[in-house]
């Protein structure tokens, strides 16, 4: 049994990968695991993690509540508009009041969508990296468990308000001042090109939920596994004894709706790409003349359960986000710990102000007056 006078809990307040972390516990306990309370706030630390932020951030939850709200809004409202019709030259045609309305929001729109890309695709790389780093051993400072988890949902949740531009291309139709049929399709094109690559790199952060979920488990009593249940309890219980832990219940939602919205991303993007490349291909084949008067038909039909299910999945995430962040914070108070994520940084400042330009344009479009729709 280690003597209490003798140990140093210095080397546990960071840790690497779990594996060499749990040989630490041991070397530093004298393999007593009950003895983890004296170096409680390390470990603790070290394990749960006490907040990162530039992804937790108060900025940061700032910023991904407001980005699924604009576009939101934005669907939501072009939706319910009514569409502008073409008369018999072929000009679209409608209310003055509303024309302007709906021009004025789809050019919000348009410059949201550039302003969520660039979001998207900033944190989908920095989640790649603090990932990776802490998926393969190299470390896991400022990536504790919940943090960890955290930025699974900060991922998914980044690129739930893109599908709305990407996979509803129909809201803008007729309220853009440029109508070619070559631009719009083009414009489409790009906003789906820059969607596709944001996916692409939202896929390691899905692996890596996958993996954390579903994974084989390094705790239990089994071969291969590197520390028990009963000693793991007794890390646990040190731990949560005096915070109100995450229940099964919360984690099984966690990962429900975690799981069920990557799929839902993974499932429409694979299904357009599969369909852009077969237009491609096959462009004048009948097979494909009838689909796409089939996806006219039914287009306005699937705006609906899109309205529904991308705001249900990213107030599922944000619930998870701000739950963990609840949760870490009260382990971070128990412990004596600093809570970072009460900390402002300049990436929580850009989080928010990237979003403002949205504003800005929706103002000068009202006040500027628009070009008449041909």
């Amino acid at each position: 049994m280690a003597d209490l006078t003798l140990i140093s809990c210095s080397n546990l307040a960071s840790r690497t990968d779990f594996t060499g972390y749990v040989a630490a516990v041991r070397a530093t306990t004298g393999n007593n695991i009950s003895l983890v309370s004296e170096c409680k706030a390390e470990i603790c630390n070290a394990l749960w993690g006490s907040g990162n932020p530039d992804i937790s951030g108060i900025g940061m939850i700032v910023g991904y509540v407001l980005g699924n709200a604009l576009g939101f809004f934005f669907a939501l409202t072009l939706f319910i508009l009514p569409h502008p019709y073409r008369s018999a030259d072929g000009k679209y045609c409608q209310k003055p009041s509303l024309k302007r309305l709906r021009y004025v929001l789809a050019q919000g729109c348009n410059c949201f969508y550039d302003s969520a890309i660039l979001v998207s695709f900033s944190i989908q790389i920095a989640s790649i990296v603090m990932l990776a780093r802490l998926d393969y051993g190299v470390s896991a400072n400022g990536m504790g468990d919940s943090t960890a988890k955290i930025t699974w949902a900060v991922s998914l949740l980044t690129m739930l308000p893109l599908m709305y531009v990407a996979y509803l291309p129909q809201l803008l139709q007729g309220s853009l001042s440029d109508q070619s049929s070559v631009n719009q399709t083009a414009k489409q094109e790009l906003r789906f090109g820059l969607f596709s690559i944001c996916w692409l790199f939202s896929l390691y952060p899905f692996y890596s939920k996958m993996v954390g979920y579903f994974g084989p488990s390094l705790i239990g009593n089994g071969e291969g596994q590197v520390i028990s249940d009963d000693e793991w309890n007794t890390i646990q219980a040190t731990c949560t004894s005096n915070v109100k832990g995450i229940s099964e219940q919360e984690l099984t939602a966690m990962q429900f709706f975690g799981v069920a919205g990557s799929l839902l991303l993974s499932l429409c993007t694979l299904l357009k790409v599969i369909w852009l490349g077969v237009q491609r291909q096959h462009e004048n084949s009948k097979l494909v003349q009838r689909i796409r008067t089939y996806q006219l038909s039914i287009g306005p039909k699937l705006t609906v359960p899109f309205l529904v299910l991308l705001p249900v999945f990213a107030i599922s995430q944000i619930w998870t986000i701000l739950r963990l962040r609840q949760f870490q914070a009260s382990i971070s108070k128990d412990t004596g710990n600093q809570n970072l994520d009460y900390q402002w940084s300049f990436g929580q400042i850009a989080a928010i102000s990237v979003f403002l330009p949205v504003l800005v344009e929706c103002c000068f479009r009202w006040a500027n007056g628009y070009e008449d729709i041909e």
